[in-house]
């Protein structure tokens, strides 16, 4: 994982946030599905925190810090994450998930959070 200044994340965060305020109503919307979010918001964030998402750098599978589709085993049960998060010298083991949705909803309240 590479990291960038505090300010260009912030930056970077900052004009997503305003990209998607000025479209919220689409983004939203039933229009509005998983994968466009992924491309449109989640990736461009997590590149913006340094994660490696589209293996710029990262060209050999196993020293891959971020698995998109990855197929995890939490317990007994295989399951598919969004993304899995490796963090070196150990990666083999997730060391987090993140799982995309598209947006819903004001998160302000607590009704939407369920």
């Amino acid at each position: 994982m590479e990291g960038n200044s505090f300010e260009t994340v912030f930056n970077q965060v900052k004009r997503l946030a305003q990209d998607f305020e000025s479209n919220k109503r689409y983004y939203l919307s039933s229009d509005y599905q998983e994968p466009e979010v992924r491309k449109d918001f989640i990736d461009k964030f997590l590149i913006a925190l340094g994660w490696d998402v589209n293996h710029e750098t990262q060209k050999n599978p196993f020293q891959q810090e971020v698995k998109v589709e990855c197929h995890v085993t939490p317990g007994q049960s295989q399951r598919r994450a969004d993304y899995a998060f490796y963090i070196a010298p150990n990666l083999r083991d997730a060391r987090f998930l993140v799982e995309a949705k598209k947006p819903y909803g004001d998160l302000s309240s607590a009704d939407n959070c369920l």
